[in-house]
């Protein structure tokens, strides 16, 4: 994902998930002082926009995002000194910064860990950069039907040279009825209290199916490889298989799209262990 520009103009429906979420652990949010991560920024507008506002107003916020691109943009556009930064940071490395450990009394993460094919390591790292005590409140994907839609995509002659490999995009828990279980044997074993792991589907509604498509094409990791004529054919071709998997409304106005969420309350203990 390292379209900031694209992303961060067509994330509104993210946003207005991020603040069913914010309400339904306002308390939480609220008691966020202190130094606080958010880990897969990404271009940094959630970051300031929506996190920014609803932690405590001592909060010191560093927006982490693996790509570079995302960390440009966020440090040109949203950072505030003093309050708020960016860096670059790739949550499965096997050797997290020294000068990152322990440094976090909470982290926060909305729809970025199911990018991490590693959940275990990527747990492991979040548990590393939280000082003992801290929190970490996270949302991720579990199930999404572009992840269905790339093997077929990569059958097809005119997308199969740009998306070779395109299982290896595919997330932990796709397809999987007991994600909430599997998630929890990893926050377990990475040694984390669970305070709360459900799995729910829930409906996203977007202005138009162009919307939605621009969105998946921000995130896609395959278009950026394409031709210019190539990328028409491949949003056509999305644009297709939407329409038979997404649900018109409202007279055709708006899209309803499926995904499944995993929402995580999770806590470092006080007397916490070290993870090698």
């Amino acid at each position: 994902m390292n379209q900031p520009n694209e992303y961060a103009a067509t994330s509104a429906t993210l946003h207005r998930n991020i603040f069913e979420l914010i309400d339904q652990f306002s308390e939480e949010f609220r008691n966020m002082n202190g130094r606080i991560i958010d880990i897969g920024c990404g271009p940094g507008n959630t970051t300031r926009d929506i996190l920014v506002p609803c932690v405590g107003r001592e909060a010191v916020i560093v927006g982490a995002d693996i790509s570079p691109e995302m960390i440009e943009y966020a440090n040109q556009h949203y950072a505030v000194s003093d309050k708020l930064s960016f860096l670059e940071l790739d949550m499965q490395t096997l050797q997290l910064p020294k000068n990152l450990i322990e440094q976090f009394d909470h982290a926060v993460s909305f729809y970025a860990l199911h990018w991490c094919k590693n959940t275990q390591k990527a747990l492991q790292n979040i548990y590393k950069l939280l000082r003992p005590g801290g929190k970490a409140i996270i949302v991720t994907i579990s199930h999404h039907m572009i992840y269905d839609m790339y093997p077929e995509q990569e059958k097809d002659p005119r997308f199969a040279p740009y998306m070779q490999g395109s299982e290896k995009w595919t997330i932990p828990h796709q397809g999987c009825a007991d994600a909430d279980e599997m998630m929890k044997k990893d926050l377990i074993a990475a040694k984390f209290k669970v305070e709360y792991c459900v799995n729910k589907w829930k409906t996203f509604t977007y202005p138009s199916l162009d919307t939605l498509i621009d969105l998946v094409m921000a995130v896609n990791p395959f278009v950026n490889k394409m031709p210019n004529d190539v990328q028409k054919e491949y949003r056509e071709d999305m644009k297709e298989r939407l329409k038979t998997k997404c649900v018109s409304t409202k007279g055709g106005s708006t899209v309803d799209c499926r995904i499944s969420l995993l929402t995580i309350v999770i806590q470092k203990p006080e007397n916490s262990e070290e993870i090698n």
